[in-house]
Order: structure tokens, then C-alpha cells, then sequence
């Protein structure tokens, strides 16, 4: 051939082109492809992909290579299909394979380490496998090679394919609860309440621990102890008992020691008149002696059930007074005196006293009662003898009173003397009460929380203000001469591949690399958790010490991008951009994903826009980004309601879908000075099941601190913590979003008090932060309470202390009894229609558009306005307004609201919302008086008319015309 074209070379001059051309080509004849395909059925393939079928066409045909043919008109119909071949280079030609689809077992069985499972029997193995895989078909493979710690999974031919290896941890067999209580009679114990029943048994055979047992089935005189699934064993044992009969004080229910008017001081009448007055005595229970002109010693009796001794005093009158009409005698019908509950001789003892001509035994106190909430008590007072005092037409007066349930509370400072519990053996709530209650046996640790544990102390708070009130720190040192280092057990810190980075999660890896580490015993840093490490720590120092860092990889093959699941994402107005509101309005707008708050972060916001971004990138990848605008509508809510008011409940349909975006329950208060607050609604479960209905549909909840009955509320410098602990109980309790400051009157005449009060919320708001939760703050001042001039009683120290850390503050701009704000320019002037240096109040209905477009202005725009008012920026500023005249005086109106939105907007003035008390008012639908106090329904109320005129005021959106 090359001399072929080498001679061909020499010629070219004089041989044409196309000739030399011809004479070098060749013509090499394709073979059908058809005819070098042995096998066209593939057999099973895990993907109908172009690259699985290839592979599979080269396996079962080897003469063949990737080059040589092409696929096309891939088909797929029930668990199998067929694909054209198109011949390539050598090759022409078509021809059809066909071929069956059965997965990759790999790919459906992904969790492969099983963790601690009870046995290694086949049952046991295959639920563990479908727990922790479960979109897995269950009749899709075998187990097989079973041994200690390990077994081999053969998929089944027709539903997966391939085989892989789990790996498992078979826990050891627990020895039964009978074995180590060997003591079942308990002896004399104070009470049959679970915990003192647990401590009892636990001290009679002492290799237990509170987390082997459960106490159930509780009698007078037995119990039954059952193990735990955490615990070291199984089964469970009766144990018997006595109750030791403790007799209260007798002065526990002699409460009433004034008996009045006797008509003599003999042993019966005394007697008799103890008893009408503390109707929870016997005679069998009291013996009197001592006897004077006007008083007597009620002793207990040895067969009474009670023991001490009280006094009681009385005057000897056998005439009755002059007759006269029982107005005359009960002049002031509303009672000075702070009562503990509504116990009838209770309130007479009070009306006497704020009534010095009334004689109590012609008058009886019936139909009391009172609202835990509100504090507020209420009564009737009759006259039994008409020849004495002369009923009113009606038969009755009324009574009104304060009550303070804490009033019988014992402070625990009495009960707990010895605060130095010494050595602890473990660090944990049982233990601690269980050595306070040896060291203080008069406290009863069932009506007491211990909160604020650290290595070294705590802080005993009560949780039954019944029962006890205060707190008291208390110290101890731990037992830590047995304590391992951490390192010495978690051996093994690489995890390898993990699903998710819950902590949960992570842990049980821990505990399968290294099993013989009490998982119980540590604890995972929640803010040291990346995609690839994270921090642990031991939680019992009496057991581990030190800390140790894990390594472990996220397995994201199976991540679903959030654009997918994330497809509503203009949120529409929301009450408040911090990351948490943001989210909890995303998964509000798209209810039918699978995402979970803790599963999102926000990366980046502005006031209208967020980036979106997975928090569990084993579940989620991608970003997305969400539009919202701010708009607050605030309305607060309270469980006693009125008259014109709709008792709606928080989890009712119409209000989950209003517009009110925050709702502040009514209160947490003390009307105590120095006594810590507290919040006691009627129905505690509903009132936590409605926080959680209101939240999942993007609302915020905060609980209310004040109110108008809290005007005796005060606190000391030296109160902080325990005002910490007794606000973050409640928050925690109930799940508050945050807390709303609406002190009143006489509560804010203390500077102390408040400046306390501002850095507790301070500290509080940086301690949830630090854990990853949003705390947000407010307040509603009533708005003379904003000047600066106004001595004593204003919101100064709060705002001081809580600048930077506010959300936003929500004047109540009604029941000014007639304040207002003076016009300070001729051009407001032109605005209002209202002549410079005058005043509009808060009374005058026709200028109260007026009046709010001006104190919002001075507020929030004017530092060195004549008015004298604190500046608040104006998008944390809200307009506050009661939402009818029933509700408050100086009402909102539609017309009020739209006059001041369009003159600020004509100043560029933006504020956030409103406020109204009360959500139970724009609840209710009908006829309403038309004036504050009035009775006489005048006017209609349409439901929800405030939240419309907040939908077509303050809270409209751009978009909107």
C-alpha cells in the first residue's frame, strides 16, 4: 500500500484528482445488529435509565461494546419494559430488548444501623429495619446470616434487588424488679402521693434508682411498682404501706374568730357561734375554756381532728340594735380589705369592718364568688331579721372585693430552714426534693418545682400559690469521686453517615459505635451542631465528666429541594419579621408539607423579604425566597367576658382565621407588693391547646403583665431572679411567644420596681436567644404614661431599660378622662381644623382621627415636641383603641382610623398597626350602648368590625388600592 501511494504520489500532476480519490477509497460492509444479539431478554434492571439498560445489554451480549449501538423508545408498563437498539460504526440495523424493573435494595433500605433492638430473632430485626426505613416494602426481602451482631438482607426477585448488611446492638436481658425489692413494706410514710411512695422504696432497697421505677395503681395502703422501659429491669412488684395521720392546726380552719354580738358567755352559746362561723368544725373537734367578758380559748380535743388552740372574741349584747334600713349601716358596699377566696364569713368579717354600725349576726352573705383572673370578688348581703335592718326593694345589696388567692400561702422561707443540702449522689429534680424534704420535713415537696439547676445550687419555687409563695435558693456540692471521663466511654466518635442532626438522632449513632455509654447522661450542644460535627457533654457529673467532639456525614441523596414543598411564599402581612414569625407564616401558607419549624433558618431578611434556607439538610436542600410586609393587629383576650362581649374561645374557627396576628392573654399579676406574679386562667389545658391552635396559624400569643388589679404589684432590686423564674415558669408552662408590659396606676410609682422588672425581661430575652428562641417584648401604656413630666408614674424606666430590646410598644389612646395632645403647628393646625396651641382630647369623637394622627406624629417623629412625649420609632409604634364604647371609653371607628392612616401617610409617617381591647368585643354581634358605662343597647355591632377597619386602614397591603 505504500508503494501504491508513493507511485500514486508521482503522478498526481498528470492523474485527476477525483481519480486518486476513487482509487483510495474502501467500502466496508455493516452488519445488522440484530444478528449479534444472543440474549434480548436483559432480565432485571434496578432503573429504566438509558445507563442501566446499557450496562445490562453489555452483560448478557459481551461481543459488544458502549460504541456500538445507540437506545432509543424506552417503554415502561407494570414492572417492565423494552428499548430499541440503533447499530453504531459497524454496526445498523434495530433491534428490541426487553427487560423487568425490580429496585436496588440499597436504594429503599437505607438506615442500615439499627441501633439497640430487645432480640435478634428474624420479627425483631425486620421491625427495627421497617422503623427505621419506613417507605420500605415489608414483604420485599429475607433475613438471613443472623448472628450477634449483624444480619445479611437479601431482597426478594420480584420487588427489590441486591442484598446488604445490617448491623444492630441486641440488648441485654433485664433481670425482674423482684430480684432487688426485697423490702416491700414500706413502714409509715407522710402521704400516698407517687413521689413519696418512690423515695420510700428507693430508700428501702437502695440499688434502684427513680429511672428503674413507676409508681401506679395507688390505694390507701399499697401500690404497685413498675420498671420503666429506660430502666435496668423488667416486671413489677406490689408494696404495702401505712399513711401517717398528720392532724392540722385548728387556727387552719378557725379562721373567723370575731363571733359578734353574743346574747351571753356561756360554754354552748360560744360554741355554737364558732361553728355557724367556721362551718368546717365539729363539736366533737373543740372544747372552750378561758372564758372572759369577751373572749374564750377554743382548744382542740384529743378525739378531734385537729390540734392548738385559737382564740376567738365577742361582746355580750342581749338587746337588739334600734331598727333601721340596711343602707344606713352598709355605707361603703365595696370592700377595702384583700381577701384569699370568697368564703362567705370571710366577707363578712371584711363588710363589719369597713362598716363599723353593722352588727353581723342579722345579716347573712350569700351567691359569692370570683374570677381568678381578674382578682375580682363578688356577693350578696341580706338581712335575716326585718325587725333589725330593712332590706332594699330588691332584697339584697351587692358586694364587690379583691381577692388574692396567695394570701393563706405559707412563705416557703418558713418551711425551708436548711437550705445546704450537702453531698448529692445524682443531679436530677427526685433527688434534690428528696434531700430537701429529709432536711426540712415540714415542706411538702409535692407543691414545690425546683428550677435554675446548676452543679452547685437551685432555686425551690412553689407551684401551687395556694399552697406556698416566694422562693428560696438552696446550695449542695455533687458526688463526683466516681465520675469517668466522657472520652473513657465515647470511643468511638465518628458516627459515619446519619439521616438528620436532631439530637435524638445523634445520640442513639453515639450509643450504637459505643454501647456501653448511658446516653442519659449526656447531652448534645445545640449550638455546636453542624452538618459535620457537634460538640457532647455530659449532664450528670456524677457519672461523666469533660466533653468530646463527634464527627459524622449527612447523608443528602435523598434531600427534597424546598422550591418543591415551599410554593406559597407572598405571606401577606405578618405580625413581625424575626425568624420565627417568618417561618411560622410559611408553613401557615403551605399546611400540606412535612416541614417542621426547627427544619428552616432564615439567612437573610429585610422588612419585606427573606431567604429561606434547610436547617436539616439530610431532609431539605435549596433555598426559597418569601415577600411579606409588617402589620401588626393586636387584640387582647381574657377568660371571665361581660356584658356585650363574645367569650370566644382561643382555638375558635373565626378567630384562627381573623386578622388579629397577635393576641395578649390577660394576666399575669400580683396585687401583692413583693410577691411574685402569677397567671391563673379557669381552664388551664384549653388555654394551651388554643396557644397551639393560634400559633400554627402564624399568630403570636403573649401573656399580659399588670392590668388594672395589679396596682399593688412591686418588686426589690434583690427579686430579679426569682422574678425570672416566676415569669419564664409561666412562659414555658404555656408557650408565650413573649410577654406584654400593661402596668397601671399605683404599680408604677416604684423606680425600683421597674428597673428590676426591665432587666429581668432583658436578661430573659438574651437567655432564650442563646438557646435559639425568639422572646419578644412589648407595652401598652395608657398614654399619659409617655410624658416625660408625668412625676413618678410613667413608663421611663422601661423604656430606658428595654431600649434595643422592645418589639414594639401599644399606647392605649383610650380612658384618658379627657387628656389629649396640644396642636404644635400652624401647618397641623391646617391638617386637624383644630387651632395651634389647643388641645384634642381623647373624648372628642369628631376630631379622634385628629387626635390619633397627632399623638402618633409627636410620638414617633418629633424628639423635641412641646406635648413632652418619649419618642418611639414609628415601626415599633401601634395605635391602641378600645374597640367599642362598652369596651372602653374613647372608642375606634372606622372613620378614626382611615382619617389618621391618610394624614400620615401624607407625612410619610409608616407605623405598624393597632391594638383594642378587647377581641371579646369585636367578637360579639348585636345591639350595644352607644356611650362609656351606658346600658341601654342603642347601636348595632357587626362582628369582627374592628379587625375589617385595621384590613382597609393600617393593615392594607401595597398591592391594595
Amino acid at each position: 500500500m505504500k508503494k501504491l501511494l508513493g507511485l500514486l504520489g508521482t503522478i498526481s500532476l498528470i492523474v485527476p484528482t477525483t481519480i486518486l480519490t476513487v482509487s483510495c477509497s474502501t467500502n466496508t460492509k455493516k452488519i445488522n445488529i440484530a444478528t449479534i444479539i444472543e440474549k434480548k431478554n436483559l432480565g432485571i434492571i434496578n432503573k429504566s435509565t438509558e445507563y442501566e439498560i446499557r450496562q445490562a445489554v453489555l452483560l448478557n451480549n459481551p461481543k459488544l461494546v458502549t460504541s456500538d449501538f445507540e437506545i432509543t423508545n424506552i417503554n415502561i408498563s407494570e414492572g417492565s419494559g423494552t428499548a430499541s437498539l440503533i447499530g453504531q460504526d459497524k454496526y445498523n440495523g434495530e433491534v428490541t430488548v426487553s427487560f423487568y424493573i425490580v429496585p436496588a435494595l440499597e436504594d429503599n433500605l437505607i438506615n442500615t444501623e439499627l441501633g439497640v433492638i430487645s432480640s435478634k430473632t428474624e420479627s425483631t430485626i425486620r421491625n427495627a429495619i421497617l422503623s427505621k426505613n419506613p417507605d420500605i416494602n415489608t414483604n420485599g426481602f429475607e433475613i438471613t446470616e443472623i448472628d450477634s451482631t449483624s444480619a445479611l438482607i437479601i431482597g426478594d426477585d420480584f420487588i427489590y434487588n441486591g442484598s446488604l448488611t445490617v448491623v444492630f446492638t441486641v440488648q441485654a436481658k433485664k433481670p425482674n424488679l423482684s430480684s432487688v425489692i426485697t423490702e416491700k413494706d414500706l413502714g409509715i410514710i407522710s402521704d400516698n402521693n407517687a413521689l413519696t411512695i418512690q423515695q420510700a422504696v428507693i430508700k428501702l432497697n437502695p440499688k434502684l434508682t427513680s429511672k428503674d421505677i413507676s409508681i401506679t395503681s395507688i390505694t390507701q395502703t399499697s401500690a404497685r411498682v413498675n420498671s420503666t422501659s429506660s430502666g435496668r429491669y423488667t416486671g413489677s412488684v406490689n408494696v404495702t404501706f401505712t399513711i401517717q395521720v398528720v392532724k392540722p392546726n385548728l387556727s387552719s380552719v378557725l379562721i373567723n374568730t370575731n363571733l359578734g354580738s353574743l346574747q351571753d358567755n356561756n360554754v354552748s352559746t360560744i360554741q355554737a357561734a364558732v361553728l355557724a362561723k367556721n362551718s368546717n368544725l365539729l363539736a366533737s373537734d373543740i372544747l372552750i375554756e378561758s372564758i372572759t367578758q369577751t373572749s374564750a380559748r377554743v382548744n382542740s380535743t384529743s378525739s378531734g381532728r385537729y390540734t392548738g388552740s385559737v382564740n376567738v372574741t365577742f361582746t355580750i349584747n342581749g338587746t337588739k340594735p334600734e331598727k333601721t334600713n340596711l343602707t344606713n349601716v352598709i355605707t361603703n358596699q365595696n370592700i377595702t380589705t384583700v381577701l384569699p377566696n370568697a368564703d362567705p364569713d370571710i366577707i363578712l368579717n371584711a363588710l363589719v369592718k369597713d362598716n363599723s354600725k353593722l352588727n353581723a349576726n342579722y345579716v347573712r352573705i350569700y351567691d359569692t364568688g370570683f374570677n381568678s383572673s381578674s382578682g375580682w370578688g363578688w356577693a350578696r348581703v341580706t338581712s335575716t331579721d326585718e325587725n333589725v335592718y330593712i332590706n332594699p326593694k330588691e332584697g339584697y345589696l351587692d358586694l364587690t372585693f379583691k381577692v388574692d388567692e396567695n394570701l393563706l400561702a405559707t412563705d416557703l422561707a418558713s418551711v425551708i430552714t436548711n437550705t445546704n443540702l450537702g453531698t448529692l449522689d445524682k443531679l436530677d429534680e427526685i433527688t434534690i426534693k428528696s434531700q430537701l424534704a429529709k432536711l426540712n420535713p415540714n415542706l411538702e415537696v409535692n407543691y414545690v418545682d425546683i428550677n435554675n439547676i446548676t452543679e452547685t445550687s437551685a432555686i425551690v419555687t412553689s407551684n401551687n400559690p395556694s399552697k406556698y409563695k416566694g422562693s428560696v435558693n438552696i446550695t449542695f456540692k455533687l458526688d463526683t469521686s466516681k465520675a469517668v471521663p466522657l472520652s473513657s466511654v465515647l470511643k468511638e466518635r465518628n458516627l459515619g453517615t446519619l439521616n438528620s442532626t436532631d439530637e435524638n438522632t445523634i445520640k442513639q449513632a453515639i450509643k450504637s459505635k459505643n454501647p456501653n455509654i448511658d446516653i442519659n447522661a449526656i447531652g448534645i450542644d445545640s449550638q455546636s451542631i453542624t452538618t459535620s460535627n457537634a460538640l457532647v457533654k455530659s449532664t450528670d457529673p456524677t457519672k461523666y465528666s469533660g466533653s468530646v467532639e463527634i464527627e459524622y456525614i449527612i447523608d443528602t441523596s435523598n434531600a427534597i429541594d424546598l422550591s418543591s414543598l415551599i410554593k406559597e411564599r407572598n405571606l401577606n402581612g405578618i405580625s413581625d419579621n424575626l425568624d420565627s414569625g417568618i417561618i411560622r407564616n410559611i408553613l401557615k401558607f403551605n399546611p400540606n408539607t412535612t416541614i417542621q419549624e426547627k427544619d428552616l433558618k432564615v439567612v437573610n431578611k429585610t422588612n419585606e423579604v427573606a431567604t429561606i434556607q434547610s436547617n436539616n439538610l439530610a431532609k431539605y436542600k435549596g433555598s426559597v425566597e418569601v415577600q411579606y410586609e409588617v402589620k401588626t393587629l393586636v387584640g387582647y383576650h381574657y377568660d371571665w367576658g361581660g356584658n356585650f362581649e363574645n367569650k370566644i374561645a382561643l382555638n375558635d374557627k373565626d378567630l384562627l382565621t381573623s386578622s388579629y396576628n397577635v393576641i395578649n392573654l390577660s394576666f399575669l399579676y400580683s396585687n401583692v407588693e413583693y410577691q411574685m406574679p402569677t397567671y391563673s386562667p379557669n381552664n388551664p389545658a384549653a388555654v394551651k391547646e388554643g396557644i397551639k391552635a393560634l400559633q400554627s396559624q402564624g399568630k403570636r400569643v403573649l401573656i399580659s403583665m399588670g392590668g388594672a388589679t395589679a396596682e399593688h404589684m412591686k418588686f426589690r432590686s434583690d427579686q430579679k431572679e426569682e422574678l425570672k423564674t416566676a415569669i419564664k415558669s409561666v412562659i414555658n408552662e404555656y408557650g408565650f411567644d413573649g410577654l406584654d408590659i400593661d402596668w397601671e396606676s399605683a404599680s408604677l410609682n416604684s423606680s425600683e420596681s421597674k428597673k428590676v422588672t426591665a432587666q429581668a425581661l432583658k436578661e430573659l430575652k438574651d437567655e432564650y436567644k442563646s438557646e435559639g428562641k425568639d422572646f419578644i417584648i412589648t407595652m401598652a401604656p395608657e398614654f399619659p404614661y409617655l410624658r416625660k413630666n408625668t412625676e413618678g408614674r410613667n413608663y421611663k424606666e422601661f423604656l430606658d431599660g428595654l431600649d434595643g430590646y422592645y418589639d414594639w410598644i401599644n399606647p392605649q389612646f383610650y380612658n384618658g378622662w379627657g387628656d389629649g395632645v396640644q396642636v404644635e403647628t400652624s401647618e397641623d393646625a391646617i391638617k386637624t381644623g383644630v387651632q395651634q396651641n389647643t388641645s384634642i382630647t381623647n373624648d372628642n369623637v369628631e376630631k379622634r382621627g385628629e387626635f390619633y394622627y397627632l399623638m402618633s406624629k409627636y410620638i414617633t417623629s418629633k424628639p423635641k415636641n412641646q406635648n413632652g412625649f418619649y419618642q418611639i420609632p414609628a415601626d415599633k409604634f401601634i395605635i391602641g383603641a378600645s374597640t367599642n364604647e362598652p369596651a372602653g371609653r374613647g372608642a375606634g371607628s372606622k372613620e378614626a382610623f382611615n382619617k389618621a392612616y391618610n394624614l400620615l401617610n401624607s407625612d410619610g409617617i409608616k407605623i405598624r398597626g393597632l391594638m383594642t381591647w378587647s377581641i371579646l368585643f369585636d367578637a360579639f354581634e348585636g345591639m350595644i350602648p352607644d356611650t362609656y358605662g351606658g346600658t341601654e343597647p342603642k347601636i348595632m355591632w357587626y362582628r369582627w368590625s374592628y379587625s375589617k377597619w385595621f384590613d382597609e386602614s393600617f393593615g392594607k397591603l401595597k398591592d391594595q388600592k
